[in-house]
């Protein structure tokens, strides 16, 4: 199967690079804000346009001085998370603002743009009306010569540059064997190692990993295969911010989170409901598996941290059996950390996705 390429999108904070990913994905996956810092780690989706597909990145906003940030160290990681795409892109859409005009910012950033050596296509946003097109011209400046002028938020010229980037880096075609993704949401309470264990089944470091609650704010795709038993199936993790209990959520940000994560549950053929072994399972734990149960989803419960257990068995984890919704289901205890028992959830994965596959034909 040739392997599609990857395109990111690359801007300085409030060009509009959330709101394009979501209107090219054609999926309110990344949330959009009018405050800096909205998106902080990269959020993957596959792209399907005609008979062509691609992988798609959203980066944070490039800031040049992050430490007067309050969260400076996440910021610090959000920021390196840019450097990655670049590495790992084929192409670049480098978004600008046609509203604002070129800032000295544009300027720095086109330069460590074209040291990735990549493909780019500057992206010219905003441009929803004739006064503003009239001021494209200034951007040659930048010396870039695949331009695309675009309104991401109402979506006009939105299908020319998804040909251009169908051009550009040759995008495959869809076949029937790279059609058939089954898509896996992680969920959990914040802190429980949801990101942690995307990683681990990515095999890379794609989500923020820290401490402080609320790292993850949007959802995050990427496509990852499996093999257990001579069976290989492709799946589409998602990646989810933490949740609480519903009367806890507040307003802003945090409550823009709970509503791509139920959407993320709906979306899914399988759910990873993801609980800190070391702390037990509690209520909210117990929760959040009903609310997947609800939704009619395959649940899975992922005993995570384990490497924190003194014995490392089930027996040490508190609540184990005392909500029977989530007893009756298949778990894992395994460290997503280290890596400990990541193949047994592989394979469990698997099996499950052979049942679907035979109700599917049923």
């Amino acid at each position: 199967m040739q392997k599609a390429p990857i395109v990111a999108i690359i801007g300085r904070p409030n060009v509009g690079k959330s709101t394009l990913f979501n209107r090219i994905t054609g999926i309110r996956q990344a949330i959009t804000f009018d405050v800096p810092g909205t998106t902080r780690d990269r959020i993957f989706s596959e792209v399907r346009w005609g008979n062509k597909f691609f992988y798609l990145i959203d980066t944070a906003g490039f800031l040049h001085d992050f430490y007067g940030f309050d969260e400076a160290e996440i910021e610090k990681k959000a920021q390196e998370q840019i450097y990655q795409s670049l590495k790992e892109a084929d192409l670049i859409l480098f978004i600008v603002d046609a509203k604002s005009g070129l800032l000295s910012e544009d300027k720095k950033l086109a330069k460590l743009i074209r040291l990735a050596g990549k493909k780019i296509i500057l992206v010219i946003n905003k441009a929803d009306n004739e006064k503003r097109m009239t001021i494209l011209s200034e951007f040659e400046e930048l010396g870039i010569s695949k331009v695309a002028a675009v309104s991401a938020i109402s979506g006009r010229r939105s299908g020319d540059l998804l040909d251009l980037i169908c051009k550009e880096v040759s995008a495959p075609n869809i076949t029937a064997e790279n059609s058939k993704v089954l898509k896996l949401a992680v969920i959990g309470r914040p802190n429980v190692g949801k990101s942690t264990l995307f990683n681990a089944l990515a095999k890379s470091q794609i989500a923020i990993v820290s401490d402080i609650p609320g790292t993850t704010r949007d959802t995050q795709n990427l496509i990852v295969s499996f093999e257990s038993g001579g069976n290989v199936v492709q799946f589409e993790i998602i990646d989810t911010a933490g949740l609480r209990r519903r009367g806890k959520i507040g307003l802003g940000l945090e409550k823009f989170s709970y509503i791509r994560t139920l959407e993320a549950i709906s979306r899914a053929d399988i759910v990873a409901l993801v609980v800190d072994a070391s702390e037990g399972i509690t209520r909210g734990d117990a929760h959040l598996g009903q609310i997947v149960l609800d939704h009619n989803k395959r649940l899975i419960v992922v005993l995570n941290k384990i490497d924190k257990l003194t014995k490392k068995t089930k027996d040490e984890i508190n609540n184990l059996g005392r909500f029977k919704h989530l007893s009756q289901c298949p778990n894992i205890a395994l460290s997503a950390m280290n890596g400990e028992n990541i193949k047994l959830l592989e394979d469990e994965l698997v099996k499950i996705s052979q049942g679907l596959s035979a109700n599917m034909l049923s």
